[in-house]
């Protein structure tokens, strides 16, 4: 994924839910895969916030 498009997307899930993962987890390549996944499905409503819980699982 082209970074400028995640630090969009990041952008614009902060505004909506604010922060509430840790950033670290956009440095491993599997976890920023799901990430992107989860802020896409938070960012159409089709689920609340992000948690790092989420990422591990």
């Amino acid at each position: 994924m082209d970074e400028s498009i995640l630090l969009v997307m990041v952008k614009q899930y902060a505004d909506r839910f604010g922060i509430t993962f840790s950033s670290a987890h956009l440095d491993d390549e599997d976890k920023k895969q799901r990430l992107v996944a989860l802020m896409q499905e938070a960012l159409s409503g089709k689920r609340g916030p992000i948690t790092d819980a989420d990422l591990e699982q």
